[in-house]
């Protein structure tokens, strides 16, 4: 009788331990297994195998049941998910339910389950095809019995070759107009070497003009992956990213959870977006960073693209940790109206000024007014009033990123001062990748309004990042320093900490902390790391 062995098990629990368990046969790492915990039964995947309990055996518990049709978690998801864990200071398994919620694995669970009724029945047919029958009994037991055959095969997944590994060494800091063209090359070389490609968008409509030019050039190899797929959907993707190459995967931070076995290219579109940040539910993570990693554990190439980007990204590239591709950040070519001069000598009316009527009098076509504090009923009527018979729609600057900007003749902001929030230090860098974003989306005239025009976001943007660098060093902020926020019940701090083994031995401090605090009041302690790793 072969001796049981123990096993570590991922549930997906906010647990700061692995749970083992006693396993009559050796597993493999990745492998499915539903197992008892509490009184309640989860489907776990195993992390560790051949594990010595530090416990008494008598207290262990055994595996319920093999789920070996769900298809295994391979090691690079595992260490991802190691990552993860590490660097965001949260458990294992609340990456494994980020990773695999219960949708999923049921989803999955259900196709094992047609499956199996599917090899069940024609397990019967070819049974009973072994016995004399009359010929028309026969006819109708070999028709029944091709049909499921046909359904079985159309369901099979075979592999393709699997693809040398790249070592595609430091990621590439890509800046400026025309990244598409780029990303459209780069894609077209990993596809050809059999190689699936991951293209990071910060929230989908943001990218629709951007799926559509792949569609266009790679038909039949994209796939899109968003919060309205259906279940059957999401898992034909999952199984085809598990099983093939030469295939694009276009979306948000959550794909960077699909299972890639063939991953070679990953690039994120707009990398200074904050819609990257993951806030809540746990992992807390940035998806530009963790896409860094992801990239390095598969040996992918990774490109971070933007029309102006992070600073983080910025001085990685100065210093020589990412490559540089055109990294000399191109201030925006906006038509500047200083509302405070303006107004001195009567070349305001209301809240639009007399330069912006008359570009508005020079070009045809819709005109996009951005507001900033502006209330949108007044702004509505007095855009009626100035601009009669002209069609204009007012917008705020979140609905401006996620509106495709071309149709418009004129894109004027109206209060750019509302880009400059107080109390946020990242305020002057988020104004100028705004204004930036706007220009590159605008194919008309590009106008903006400020009652700050010395400003260096507009007075002097081509020396704006080296500026903006000195301030960050100055007092002690990103990208020179780690930020970590914490949340105690209510008790919230927020900590600057040098890169390094400091950093490390206060980041393992602060999870030791939040352990203990949960353990004592029954609260929910937040820690969030809010800069990109050292990869």
């Amino acid at each position: 009788m072969m001796e049981a062995c123990y096993i570590q098990v991922l549930v997906p629990l906010r647990l700061e331990w692995v749970p083992v368990y006693r396993c009559p046969r050796p597993l493999p790492e990745g492998a499915w297994v539903t197992v008892p915990l509490g009184h309640a039964r989860y489907k776990g995947v195993v992390y560790k195998t051949g594990v010595t309990p530090e416990v008494d055996d008598a207290r262990i518990q055994d595996v319920l049941e093999f789920n070996e049709g769900l298809p295994a978690v391979s090691g690079a998801e595992l260490k991802f998910w190691e990552f993860l864990s590490e660097y965001y200071l949260c458990t294992l398994g609340e990456v494994f339910k980020a990773a695999r919620p219960a949708g999923k694995i049921n989803g999955e669970q259900k196709a094992v389950n047609i499956m199996e009724r599917l090899r069940q029945r024609l397990a019967v047919r070819e049974e009973a095809l072994t016995r004399k029958h009359k010929d028309s009994v026969r006819e109708r037991l070999e028709a029944e019995r091709d049909k499921i055959k046909a359904q079985i095969e159309s369901l099979t997944r075979i592999p393709s070759d699997t693809p040398a590994p790249l070592n595609a060494g430091k990621p590439t800091l890509l800046c400026g107009p025309d990244r598409t063209a780029e990303y459209i090359k780069l894609c077209r070389e990993a596809l050809e070497k059999g190689f699936n490609a991951l293209l990071l968008i910060p929230e989908i409509v943001a990218g629709e003009q951007l799926q559509e030019r792949f569609e266009e050039e790679f038909s039949g190899q994209v796939h899109c992956v968003n919060s309205h797929l259906s279940d059957v959907r999401r898992r034909k993707i999952a199984e085809d990213v598990r099983t093939f190459g030469s295939q694009i995967v276009i979306g948000t931070r959550s794909s960077l959870f699909l299972p890639f076995s063939r991953l070679g290219l990953i690039i994120v579109e707009n990398e200074q977006d904050m819609l990257y940040k993951q806030t809540e539910p746990s992992p807390r993570y940035n998806a530009r960073d963790a896409a860094v990693m992801l990239g390095r554990i598969h040996g992918a190439k990774v490109v971070l693209g933007s029309p102006w980007p992070s600073l983080e990204s910025l001085y990685n590239a100065l210093s020589g940790k990412y490559l540089q591709c055109n990294t000399q950040v191109r201030p925006a070519p906006v038509t500047l109206v200083d509302i405070s001069a303006e107004r001195r000598k009567g070349g305001m009316v209301d809240r639009i000024s007399r330069k912006l009527l008359e570009a508005a009098a020079l070009v045809k076509g819709p005109i996009a007014l951005i507001r900033g504090w502006e209330k949108p009923d007044e702004l509505t009527q007095e855009a009626a009033r100035l601009l009669p018979g002209r069609q204009v729609d007012i917008l705020t600057l979140q609905q401006a990123r996620l509106s495709d900007l071309r149709p418009y003749a004129l894109v004027a902001v109206l209060q750019a001062d509302a880009l400059f929030p107080e109390g946020d230090f990242r305020a002057d860098e988020r104004a100028v990748q705004a204004l930036a974003m706007l220009e590159e989306q605008c194919s008309g005239t590009f106008l903006v309004q400020t009652a700050k025009a010395d400003h260096p976001v507009f007075s002097a943007p081509g020396s704006i990042v080296e500026k903006l660098l000195q301030e960050r060093k100055q007092f002690g902020l990103p990208p020179y320093t780690r930020l970590i926020d914490t949340d105690f019940g209510g008790h919230k701090e927020r900590l600057s900490l040098q890169p390094g083994r400091s950093l490390a031995k206060r980041k393992q401090e602060l999870w030791t902390r939040a352990l203990a605090f949960e353990k004592k009041t029954g609260g929910r302690a937040r820690v969030i790391i809010d800069v990109d790793p050292v990869v």
